[in-house]
């Protein structure tokens, strides 16, 4: 077994944290890891838990018109989004589609 030489492995590792570094900062991975994080909770927490019914309407419509889609930002905008996301995806995952209410009939409440 051959040895490589520990300069030769120093600007190995200088380059993969040279790499790893720029990865951060195109792709932003950090805070992706974060929010892809708090979706996969909200997902055990919450989501997951939820009937087909519960899923079946146009979150984002009614987002906007009755619940935070004001515009305005507060300490619970975040979880509110990383809550939709999650909806979305769940309704992906069990129906293959988003929900979107182009007539506008159906609305929950709660």
């Amino acid at each position: 077994m051959s040895k490589i030489p520990t300069h030769a492995k120093t600007i190995e590792l200088e380059d993969k944290e040279r790499k790893r570094k720029l990865s951060k900062l195109l792709y932003h991975t950090d805070d992706m890891m974060e929010i892809l994080g708090d979706i996969v909770t909200d997902y055990i927490k919450q989501v997951s838990l939820m009937k087909d019914e519960e899923l079946g309407y146009d979150r984002s419509h009614w987002i906007v018109h009755y619940g935070d889609g004001n515009g305005s930002f507060d300490e619970n905008t975040y979880d509110v989004d990383i809550h939709t996301i999650t909806i979305l995806i769940e309704q992906v995952r069990r129906f293959g589609r988003i929900f979107y209410d182009k007539k506008k009939k159906s609305v929950r409440l709660d």
